[in-house]
């Protein structure tokens, strides 16, 4: 009996170190890549997926079959898209593609039926994160028509979450990876 009572709180103690998280997961290599990124102002995010916000709308669409497969109402493939967030010195440039609902009346476009913008954007910050590995990027930026707030996490292993907040639209967010940008010829 007292052999049973040392195998199972042993494999117990094995279970817990094997499902404890590591506090800090990236490597210092890792950390200083990104803050060398984020100093230097030259870094893309290439959006994945797209994480709308739930609505009627998004079901109904969801219903219909009219996302791409392996999609849901709030939680979008958007691989293919080629939709980014970049950053290169003061100047920031997005081009997403939108899922979700138009709040406030505007001119279609139908050449600009997502998020785009392109200039410098106003009240920009950096900060760390919680747990100081990564970094949470915040700004306002305007286009012709809209204002955006946009909220970007940068984490050292690539990984970034992006929300943004427009005056015409529901929210939403973003998910891909960040990396270090460089000019395509």
């Amino acid at each position: 009996m007292k052999t049973t009572a040392k195998i199972g709180a042993f494999m117990l103690l094995l279970v817990t170190l094997a499902c404890a998280s590591n506090k800090n997961s990236a490597t210092p290599e890792e950390i200083a890549a990104l803050d060398e990124m984020i100093e230097n102002r030259n870094f893309e995010i290439q959006a994945l997926w797209a994480r709308p916000m739930p609505s009627q709308g998004m079901n109904n669409i969801t219903n219909a079959g009219l996302l791409p497969f392996g999609s849901t109402a709030n939680r979008i493939d958007i691989t293919t898209t080629g939709g980014y967030l970049r950053m290169v010195g003061d100047t920031v440039k997005a081009d997403l593609p939108y899922f979700g609902e138009r709040q406030m009346g505007g001119m279609y476009n139908q050449n600009k039926a997502g998020i785009q913008f392109d200039g410098v954007p106003k009240e920009i910050s950096f900060s760390s994160n919680k747990r100081e590995t990564g970094k949470i990027m915040r700004f306002t930026i305007n286009d012709d028509l809209e204002n955006y707030q946009v909220y970007a996490q940068l984490f050292p292993n690539g990984n970034a979450l992006l929300t943004i907040s427009s005056s015409h639209r529901r929210n939403i967010g973003y998910q891909g990876n960040v990396s270090k940008y460089e000019k395509k010829e």
